[in-house]
């Protein structure tokens, strides 16, 4: 179930801008506040997905894929390091 909307959203718009929003609502069959709601998550949910997405050429794949093949090294202290309590940790 969705929450309850109860956060606003506030600001300024231009008169053009809100004519040309107001109108585009009205051809889609939107209340303004629906389709200002709409476009903001569409463009939101975008956002994130491509600022979340990596994107590599063929040759940076190479090199990623090998990078991640090639066998792991031993680092001094490193198992000791992960037997201790994590300092992010309350326990």
């Amino acid at each position: 179930m969705a929450a309850a909307a109860s956060e606003r959203v506030e600001f300024r718009i231009t008169p053009d801008l809100k004519d040309d929003i107001e109108a585009a609502s009205a051809m889609l069959g939107l209340t303004t506040s629906a389709f200002v709601k709409d476009a903001a998550l569409r463009l939101a949910r975008e956002t994130i997905h491509q600022e979340r997405q990596i994107q590599l050429g063929a040759e940076a794949w190479e090199k990623f894929t090998a990078a991640v093949d090639r066998p792991g090294e031993y680092v001094e202290g490193f198992a000791e390091l992960l037997r201790r309590p994590s300092v992010f940790s309350n326990d």
